[in-house]
């Protein structure tokens, strides 16, 4: 009798990933989800969409871009955080052409990045509010990024961390996920383009980019091009 007749035949691979994933996505379900409102994105993400009760990072110029694509799939009221020494301030009819009247934004001004990352944490913990949004200065590192998913956790809040700054040292972090979103040439003054791209999700497909294009008239985001490489 041959040794190959000796043994039970081992599962094969795909047997093994199947496994793996029905593992992952017993230990994640029941978690609700809010789309990107392109199926693209959506689909790039493992739960189909960005989790409640989870953080993610926007970074690059046009990181407010995020937002925009976001905020219309938000009800409720949303926490922004800032600091006071920002450069930039918040403009309420750009809030409102992505679909988020300032009567439904509380923006709470913090002196500095310790009083900005407590106010998003506390914001984050109740349910009272749909999503928090924060404008830290600098990276947001492990310890940092670890309480505001705890937090998040907890409220089953939606968490968005902006950063706008043009060379972005990444850190080890805790967050969902975090994507890098661009200005991108357009072909129409009326419809801006951006890139964006998915730098880090656990369990994601890292595709190369999406140009997302909106039509400034209709307030519709939409991906207008074939995957680069």
């Amino acid at each position: 009798m041959s040794l190959a007749r000796t043994f039970h035949r081992t599962p094969t691979i795909d047997a093994l990933r199947a496994q793996v994933a029905t593992i992952e996505q017993n230990a994640v379900g029941g978690r609700k989800i809010i789309s990107l409102g392109l199926s693209a994105l959506d689909a790039a993400l493992p739960e189909g969409g960005l989790v409640l009760g989870g953080v993610h990072e926007a970074t690059g110029s046009a990181a407010g871009c995020f937002v925009g694509m976001v905020a219309t799939q938000l009800e409720g009221p949303v926490l922004w955080c800032v600091d006071v020494d920002a450069r930039t301030k918040l403009f309420g009819p750009g809030l409102v052409s992505f679909g988020l009247h300032p009567v439904r934004v509380i923006v709470a001004h913090c002196r500095g990045r310790t009083d900005l990352l407590w106010a998003m944490e506390e914001g984050l913990r109740t349910s009272a509010l749909m999503a928090v949004i924060g404008e830290p200065l600098g990276i947001v590192d492990l310890i940092a990024s670890r309480r505001l998913q705890l937090a998040a956790e907890a409220g089953e809040t939606l968490g968005i961390v902006l950063n706008v700054e043009k060379e972005v040292r990444f850190a080890p972090s805790a967050l969902e996920s975090r994507w890098r979103i661009d200005s991108e040439p357009a072909v129409d003054l009326v419809c801006p383009r951006w890139r964006v791209v998915l730098e880090r999700c656990r369990g994601g497909v890292h595709e190369p980019y999406w140009i997302v294009e909106r039509d400034e008239t209709k307030g519709h985001f939409a991906v207008v091009t074939a995957f680069g490489d």
